[in-house]
């Protein structure tokens, strides 16, 4: 992915100066690419094109923070693969990149992913929005309010640039699905590889759900390495989908270094 083909778009040929004039669907007509909204099943979006035109149809029932990132993943495949675009894309292949899940999501779809990121929270206006702050999930949700993305992937925006020790994981029913660790967390950090029986059952109230209220809790609850029992996290959870949960933390301390 070029950062610098959408940072020239955007400053030289559109001026944007501010995340609020992201208007993805103008953009996409701006490249050639005309957006309609239709109901879909079995894909979250398509693409077809030809010449210098094409037409990207995203699901009508799905939600606007989704078919914004469906248009600027479809976007992104008329930037990089024209003159091959023709395709389906799944809702499996459309969203952020999962660092733990490589495999899953590879090829063209993922290369489609990293575009639609950059579109919808370019690094150049990102970088101006959390400079400065100090880490809560107060910033997340900022991030989410001003790009107008999901929590999920404002989360996993922020751990590619935060300064902080944060790690981001997704839990399913019975295991660990996939998580993301920022540059500041060792590699032999590794989150449980299940939901904790006491969040993950009766524990896990509707007030936590909606809320998104941070909790500190001893960091093995969370981190499988020797030593977490005598340190803190702090941690916010959230559900996405009928079953499977986001779980945030982070925290302030060095005690990492010593470990």
């Amino acid at each position: 992915m070029s950062r610098k083909e959408i940072e020239n778009l955007y400053q030289n040929e559109l001026a944007i100066t501010a995340p609020s004039e992201i208007d993805i669907e103008a953009i996409a007509y701006f490249k050639g690419a005309v957006v309609k909204w239709r109901p879909l099943k079995g894909c979250e979006a398509r693409i077809v094109g030809f010449e210098d035109r094409a037409i990207i149809s995203v699901n009508s029932n799905s939600s606007l923070e989704r078919n914004r990132f469906s248009i600027g993943h479809e976007l992104g495949h008329w930037f990089k693969h024209r003159g091959s675009v023709g395709n389906l894309c799944q809702k499996k292949d459309v969203q952020p990149n999962r660092t733990s899940l490589t495999k899953s999501v590879s090829g063209k779809e993922k290369v489609a992913n990293e575009y639609a990121v950059e579109f919808l929270m370019p690094s150049y206006l990102f970088l101006e929005h959390i400079r400065g702050s100090d880490i809560s999930f107060d910033i997340i949700k900022s991030i989410k309010d001003t790009f107008k993305v999901s929590l999920t992937a404002a989360a996993i925006r922020y751990i590619g640039f935060c300064e902080f020790p944060v790690i981001l994981c997704c839990y399913g029913p019975s295991k660990r699905k996939w998580f993301h660790r920022s540059k500041y967390v060792p590699d032999y950090f590794f989150p449980v590889r299940a939901m904790p029986k006491t969040i993950s059952g009766n524990d896990f109230s509707h007030s936590q759900q909606t809320s998104q209220t941070p909790v500190e809790v001893d960091a093995d609850v969370w981190i499988d390495v020797n030593g977490a029992e005598q340190h803190e996290v702090i941690q916010v959870i959230w559900p996405i989908g009928r079953s499977e949960k986001m779980v945030f933390i982070w925290w302030k301390d060095d005690w990492h270094s010593s470990s």
